[in-house]
């Protein structure tokens, strides 16, 4: 290329350059188009932005005082229904002390609040509900938005009817135990587990606990096939009925390490030193009275067979269990009177904590009186129903546990013997507790 050609060809390219970065630099048209884009959606975007972070607060607003009406409403419906069994109260006392224990609870968070109460009849209970509109600082556009908030709760006494079963364990796992295919049938009578473990009554596999009323200080552990009813949680603990019952006198030793093999005979009430066993094929009969079941076992096996009526055995020292083994023949009534009225077995309270007590027996029907072991593990395992033919029969133990196929039947027939109900089995102390 010649020079002049050269020179004007450079001269052109210049001018394309300069061009160029007059479009494209800091002040440049295009560039000022671009952040003019960005600026415009940002613009845009910036309202559905500040409507999602208002609609995260409102709703964080919202969640928080539904739950602080929840937890007021339950206090109330709680403290109304007491007063309703306490003080006999009408519906307008039992409005006021609603009304007074949601604005005791709720403090300033009170304002707005409607409170409403009323009494339900079969079950007798208490229901409390709570409305409250909410204002809407951010989804309610100008701030005069509301969003309308309630909660409900009913709360009921439980008890005042007999005990079929208490479970006095205070914190494991399975203070009533049913597996397998075990059936409990507390006919017009309550069952109780004072364990506040979530586990604290048990009811699995093809297992069925039917009672009047199922109740648990802590959880359960079974779907609705194996409760009827459905059990009420969280239940107040219940004291043991039975912890001010004196014990019998333990006198001298009547007998030592007494084994009765293949006879037909009848005992005397006395102190059984080393236990009591029954065996290979023999029936024995038992005068009434309180017999005394020290440092050893009593148990029935082989095909033995134990009769007594108004009977009472009191489980005392190192080892003082029983065993009804499967084979055997079990028929006993509790006295009618005397320190064991009322009371079949009572185990010492010194006694070591969880001893087992068993009964396998498929022919254990009459059990008629109370079962007091404060300390013992009930074990029942057996194929053919136990205590049926009571009239009634309670038990009141650390624990109870049924396994396999036995059928536990407890009935609460007091008008159908003459062998008294111990103070506090017949009717405990009404309970006061949510139902919703």
């Amino acid at each position: 290329m010649s020079g002049p050609n050269r020179k004007t060809a450079l001269t052109a390219r210049s001018r394309l350059l300069r061009d160029l970065c007059r479009r494209t630099g800091p002040g440049s048209a295009m560039l000022r188009d671009e952040r003019g884009s960005v600026i415009i959606i940002f613009a845009l975007a910036l309202p559905v932005l500040l409507l999602a972070v208002g609609a995260a607060i409102d709703y964080g607003r919202l969640s928080s005082q539904k739950t602080r009406l929840q937890s007021a409403a339950d206090a109330a419906a709680l403290s109304a229904a007491r007063e309703l069994h306490m003080a006999n109260a009408d519906k307008s006392q039992v409005q006021s002390i609603a009304e007074s224990v949601v604005a005791a609870n709720l403090g300033s968070a009170a304002a707005g609040v409607t409170v409403s109460s009323r009494v339900l009849s079969e079950p007798v209970a208490v229901a409390v509900d709570l409305t409250q509109d909410v204002g809407l600082f951010f989804m309610g556009g100008d701030g005069s938005g509301a969003s309308p908030l309630a909660a409900h709760a009913v709360a009921r006494p439980v008890g005042g009817t007999p005990i079929c079963v208490l479970g006095l364990e205070e914190k494991s796992a399975g203070a009533i135990d049913l597996n397998a295919k075990a059936r409990m049938t507390g006919n017009a009578c309550a069952v109780y587990s004072n364990s506040t473990n979530p586990s604290g009554i048990k009811s699995k596999d093809a297992a069925v606990l039917h009672a009047s009323l199922i109740c648990s200080a802590g959880g359960k552990v079974g779907g609705k096939a194996n409760f009827e009813p459905d059990p009420l949680t969280d239940c107040p603990q219940m004291e043991d009925p039975l912890a001010s019952r004196p014990p019998p006198p333990v006198g001298a030793c009547t007998a030592n390490d007494l084994e009765i093999e293949e006879q037909t005979t009848t005992l005397s009430p006395g102190v059984y030193c080393g236990g009591l066993k029954i065996t290979d094929e023999s029936r024995v009969t038992l005068q009434p009275g309180v017999y005394v079941i020290k440092d050893g076992q009593l148990e029935v096996e082989d095909n033995s067979e134990l009769v007594g009526e108004n009977v009472g055995f009191y489980l005392t020292g190192k080892g003082a269990t029983f065993r009804f083994d499967r084979d055997s023949h079990i028929s006993l009534t509790a006295p009618k009177d005397g320190p064991m009225a009322g009371l079949l077995f009572f185990e010492d309270r010194a006694a070591k904590q969880k001893q087992k007590y068993e009964i396998f027996s498929d022919d254990a029907r009459m059990l008629l009186g109370t079962i007091y072991l404060p300390n013992g593990r009930l074990y029942i395992d057996a194929y053919e129903p136990i205590a049926d033919r009571s009239a009634y029969t309670a038990i009141v133990a650390r624990q109870v546990e049924l396994y396999a196929g036995p059928h536990l039947v407890l009935n609460s027939d007091y008008d159908a013997t003459d062998i008294p109900v111990p103070d506090g089995i017949s009717d405990v102390g009404k309970q006061i507790v949510l139902a919703e």
